[in-house]
């Protein structure tokens, strides 16, 4: 008799999964975000930044500081002022992509819990960035202008 065993992934290695198996639609949605950690140095920050894209699982967006692939930050959506604000709670996600800019970084971030992190249903407030699923996969027969992956 063969004993089953739970396999779970380590949370580092949950962003990864995710990255590999993508089947989500991003869509270019700007909104005001707080992201936190640790840098290099062992310094505590926070920065508030804007969203370039987001998906259930992930976002795009542009750092005044350099982070490094496979760091983990903090990151909710931020407080709008007033009384009747209701704060996000903190989700962790997994730097997954850095690309240096002329005004910073750009940076593509993996969520991994799976708590969700936007409080809102993307696909009912704006259309997907770029099309459909169809154009995130490799597709020999892209008209002018469109990427074969994202």
């Amino acid at each position: 008799m063969t004993k089953q065993r739970s396999m779970k992934l380590p949370d580092t290695g949950m962003a990864s999964f995710h990255e590999r198996e993508r089947r989500e639609d991003r869509f270019a949605l700007p909104f005001e975000i707080e992201v936190s950690g640790i840098n290099s140095d062992g310094e505590v920050f926070r920065v508030t930044v804007q969203t370039r894209n987001v998906s259930q699982w992930g976002c795009g967006f542009l750092s005044p500081m350099e982070l490094k692939k496979n760091d983990i930050v903090a990151i909710r959506v931020a407080v709008p002022e007033g009384p009747a604000a209701i704060e996000r709670p903190l989700i962790r996600f997994q730097v997954v992509r850095v690309d240096r800019e002329e005004r910073g970084w750009a940076i593509g971030v993996w969520k991994m819990e799976p708590d969700d992190a936007w409080g809102i249903e993307l696909e009912k407030i704006t259309q997907p960035q770029g099309g459909g699923v169809i154009l995130r996969r490799r597709n020999h027969g892209n008209k002018a202008g469109e990427s074969e992956d994202e």
